[in-house]
């Protein structure tokens, strides 16, 4: 399965159970982490972690949302398969342990419901 074909089957998953959505939309989205310790706001929204790799200056990445809570270095993410396109709802405490940090990017698919 290509990237693409399991991104939409994460969110046809994720949609499947929600009575008002009829189709969805997956729009690519990047930020900017800028400080060891950062939140976004989600406003309800779901997003797909999309990042190809995390950054060699990190030690450890933690990141946890209304549903989801995940960890991972940079070794260990780059050995993850399927595991490693996870799901955030409503909002994303960014945690980083680096020793030194320098500001790092992620990448992410937010998908777009389109209720009937």
């Amino acid at each position: 399965m290509n990237t693409s074909e399991l991104l939409h089957t994460i969110a046809k998953d994720r949609i499947a159970g929600l009575r008002t959505i009829d189709s969805y939309q997956l729009k690519p989205t990047v930020i900017r982490v800028t400080s060891p310790d950062m939140s976004l706001d989600l406003k309800n929204d779901m997003w797909i972690l999309n990042t190809k790799g995390l950054s060699n200056s990190i030690d450890e990445l933690d990141m946890i949302s209304s549903d989801n809570v995940f960890t991972s270095t940079p070794e260990e993410y780059d050995l993850m398969d399927e595991y490693r396109y996870q799901v955030f709802t409503d909002y994303i405490d960014i945690k980083t342990q680096a020793e030194n940090f320098k500001p790092y990017r992620l990448e992410f698919v937010k998908i777009i419901p389109h209720r009937n």
